[in-house]
């Protein structure tokens, strides 16, 4: 599909506008087909291997005391970018899970997975170990596994030589929440093409970096349904609320923000990033922002052709100068140690 015929409005060439296409605002990009950049992975060996721990559930063995297992993350609501072959699933063990658990449940489902495989392929089967589970590789697909327990036995004495850590079961807690929460809110495929182009933004654009995913997922929902009259709106119409949303300084120190809908009070999304990070969100989003303003979506996006966009000089739009924001924060100085005294 070719974009160089379409009107854009101000800053950029006149022509005709295809039929059904609604330009709001009188400029940017047509609407984004879902797979034309973005592109969903054959999940076939995924779905194997959950299927291998789906039958530990239902016909439990002795040395394996799971409760259930959640699907979680970015394969379960299907905002996986191409090429990344990774699911994430949760195993909730009964009890507080120890290091032993992991060994056998990871011993258990490479005997049970290699059985279903031809020997020559046994040994392209990879696993490794990490602090909150481990990791089941083959044939390029990966499945990471995160082990927790039930909320109530977080609260019990952990030892911290035999069990894994709280934080960590916790995480692995909250990302059953989070999967839950998107599954039932955010059901609009503007929001899950929104959190593609964003993690996408994540891989190539240094100030998306210190953005977590639970943060895109929650910004993405943010700008396409918390508007005034309650319309459903289109993937321009999101992307470019996103980045006003951003420019504004919605992730600033003192702003609203977004709240946390998984966590108990009022916490705000961006709470684990520092003022530093957040200053460079806003000033990088106010760059994008001008960019898109004068037709550089192409070059937002990162499409064939496209030069790369720069965030530390200026660059030219159809004639118009773009100049990137200016950092506004400040870190504050170290205080000076005292000076040292020779009592008389």
């Amino acid at each position: 599909m070719s974009y160089s015929g379409y009107y854009r409005g101000r800053g950029g060439p006149r022509g005709p506008r295809p039929a059904g296409i609604r330009q709001p605002g009188g400029y940017g990009p047509p609407p984004l087909p879902p797979d034309m950049i973005y592109k969903s992975f054959d999940p076939l060996e995924v779905t194997k291997m959950t299927s291998i721990v789906d039958t530990l559930v239902v016909s439990p063995v002795p040395e394996v005391d799971i409760e259930e297992m959640r699907v979680v993350g970015s394969f379960k609501k299907g905002t996986i970018l191409a090429g990344h072959k990774t699911a994430d699933i949760v195993l909730i063990i009964k009890h507080l899970p120890t290091l032993e658990d992991i060994t056998n449940i990871q011993n258990l489902m490479k005997e049970k997975m290699n059985a279903q495989q031809p020997e020559k392929e046994r040994k392209k089967a990879t696993t490794k170990s990490h602090e909150s589970g481990f990791s089941y590789t083959f044939n390029g697909s990966t499945l990471n596994v995160f082990v927790t327990t039930l909320p109530n036995n977080t609260k019990e004495t952990i030892d911290p030589e035999k069990h894994l850590k709280l934080e960590n079961l916790k995480n692995s807690l909250a990302a059953i929440r989070h999967a839950r929460w998107f599954e039932e809110n955010a059901y609009q495929s503007s929001i899950r093409i929104l959190v593609r182009i964003l993690k996408d933004f994540k891989k190539r654009i240094p100030f998306f970096k210190n953005v977590n995913p639970w943060t895109i997922d929650l910004l993405a929902h943010h700008a396409a349904v918390a508007n005034t009259n309650g319309n459903t709106l289109s993937v321009p119409q999101v992307f470019r609320r996103c980045l006003q949303l951003l420019a504004a300084g919605i992730l600033l120190p003192g702003s609203a923000s977004i709240s946390d809908p998984c966590e108990p009070g009022f916490v705000k999304a961006h709470s684990f990033m520092s003022y530093e990070h957040q200053d460079e969100l806003a000033c990088g989003a106010q760059t994008l922002l001008r960019a898109l303003s004068h037709g550089g979506y192409k070059e937002i996006l990162a499409m064939k052709g496209a030069r790369k966009i720069t965030f530390e000089s200026a660059v030219m739009f159809d004639g118009i100068i773009v100049t990137p924001s200016k950092l506004a924060y400040e870190k504050p100085a170290e205080p000076a140690e005292p000076m040292e005294t020779n009592g008389s």
